[in-house]
């Protein structure tokens, strides 16, 4: 009987706040559970979120991954991370003694609150009633999210301050605290803080990494065969979306897809095939490629058929690429405008290899 009451009296003394398990937990999966006194599995889900986030990158993002695996692995990720904020939830419960999880029923849960305005900023200030605050929080989130878009840097450090603040603002006027001390909703609004400067990450990853394109649509009053006219088709074709590799990471070579910009209009990004490379020269004769004087035999340009159009690289007049420049041609010649109209394109103005069609699912293919 007295380890019965001991057992019962240690459990009085414990009080978990649920909400705030589940906080943590969305930042990272498992942390609430951590926070709950279940440390092993905390850990376990932990690792376990790391692993199936790895390997889904990996799938969707590399250059030979198969990105139908990659996403099958995200859609299982999200719904196990769905899972994982309702199991914060039940194991910071468990943990408390019956009378103070009524009694944290009674009124507005702050961490409740809390985890709303980490959602959306100023559901929490709605939730504790705090109505017009609530819904000018919500103003300022959708309009800095439509302004982030054009100028991120700046904005998204503003964006994790006013995020944090609205929390932190959630907490501190909810009706009830139960604890002592503001410490830890400071310590949380620092994490959160912390959190959405990672965006900072996502900005880098497409400045030096990887980023997405897309190939321009035909206009719908335009006939479904147009689509077979756009400049690399049939190996791409209008709407497709593209991986594309950046040149701080990539060396051209030939055969290569790239993405560049163009030397007639810099600020449009355009896509075509890498055929020469500097100091090499080039010459079409009778739809074939020569260069330095011999008939290509490299595997993704032999069967293609090149016209002779423009004025770089007509028969009789071979044309040799500067130093510092590369060559491209469009695998749809006939209807493609490139280097045979305005020359090499400095390796400056390379954004990238595409590697990889992710989207429409029919056309979810790696690229050669």
């Amino acid at each position: 009987m007295q380890s019965s009451k001991g057992e019962t009296l240690n459990k009085a003394i414990i009080m978990k706040e649920p909400w705030l398990a589940v906080l943590l937990s969305q930042l990272i999966a498992g942390i609430g559970q951590i926070y709950s006194g279940r440390i092993k599995r905390g850990s376990t889900l932990i690792c376990f979120n790391l692993v199936l986030l790895g390997c889904a990158s990996w799938f969707v993002f590399s250059f030979i991954g198969d990105i139908k695996i990659g996403v099958s692995l995200f859609l299982l990720l999200a719904i196990f991370h769905i899972w994982n904020l309702f199991d914060a939830y039940k194991c910071t419960k468990n943990v408390n003694a019956e009378d103070f999880n009524i009694s944290r029923r009674k009124d507005k849960d702050p961490w409740l609150a809390v985890f709303l305005s980490s959602l959306i900023p100023g559901l929490g200030q709605i939730y504790i009633k705090r109505w017009f605050l609530g819904i000018s929080f919500v103003v300022c989130f959708i309009a800095l999210g439509v302004l982030k878009n054009n100028r991120p840097l700046f904005l998204i450090g503003l964006y994790a301050v006013f995020q944090a603040f609205v929390c932190y603002h959630a907490y501190v006027f909810s009706p009830t605290h139960r604890e002592t001390s503001k410490r830890i909703i400071v310590v949380v609004a620092i994490i959160i803080l912390s959190w959405e400067l990672l965006d900072y990450q996502a900005i880098l990853w497409k400045k030096y990494y990887v980023e997405a394109f897309q190939i321009p649509a035909v206009p719908e009053y335009f006939p479904k065969e147009f689509q077979s006219r756009t400049a690399m088709a049939p190996t791409l074709l209008a709407n497709d979306r593209i991986f594309v590799r950046k040149s701080a990471t990539y060396t051209p070579k030939r055969g290569d897809i790239i993405v560049f910009k163009s030397p007639e209009d810099p600020n449009i990004p355009h896509i075509m095939r890498l055929v020469v490379l500097e100091k090499e020269t080039i010459e079409i004769r009778g739809k074939q490629l020569y260069i330095n004087g011999e008939r290509i035999k490299h595997r993704f340009l032999q069967n293609i058929e090149y016209s002779s159009e423009g004025k770089f690289g007509l028969e009789g007049e071979p044309y040799m690429v500067p130093k510092g420049s590369v060559f491209v041609l469009g695998d749809n010649s006939k209807n493609s405008r490139d280097s045979r109209f305005y020359g090499a394109v400095p390796k400056g103005n390379v954004v990238g290899k595409a590697y990889k069609i992710y989207w429409p699912p029919k056309r979810i293919r790696l690229l050669y």
